[in-house]
């Protein structure tokens, strides 16, 4: 399995696994609509997030030109499919609306958060190893 897959998936679980403790406290305080309507909303989150990894898989050996058009049409997708299964239950009325927009959104900020950091940590970790380029202004003495 790529590298990508596996950071994919694992957030996946964790993300689903948030969401469960979520709903089940929802569940409590609120009811079973509105715990539904929550989960719902992060396991959308949660497929279009993995999405992603397959438009990377879809980029490998690819030229520029057909990368651009699959990542453009990818992002088409995504919000389609986010338009879809967020709209048509909220247009028919079949949960309520706020929690399962919650539980999309809140998917959205904890994986763009979690991305953010990992970056940081990994750039942090990459300039503290030698021949990274951290030496282009020093002098070697011998």
């Amino acid at each position: 399995m790529s590298d990508h897959w596996r950071l994919a998936l694992r957030y996946a679980a964790w993300l689903l696994g948030a969401a469960v403790l979520i709903s089940v406290a929802l569940l409590f305080f609120y009811g079973a609509d509105h715990a539904w309507s929550f989960f719902y909303g992060a396991a959308a989150a949660v497929l279009s997030f993995v999405s992603t990894a397959l438009t990377i898989s879809l980029f490998a050996g690819r030229s520029m030109a057909a990368g651009l058009m699959i990542g453009a049409g990818s992002f088409v997708l995504r919000l389609a499919f986010a338009a879809a299964v967020l709209g048509i239950p909220a247009y028919l009325g079949l949960w309520p609306v706020v929690p399962m927009l919650l539980g999309f959104v809140g998917v959205y900020v904890v994986e763009n958060s979690a991305a953010a950091l990992s970056v940081a940590k990994s750039k942090k970790a990459s300039r503290a190893k030698p021949g990274t380029g951290d030496e282009a202004g020093r002098k070697v003495e011998a």
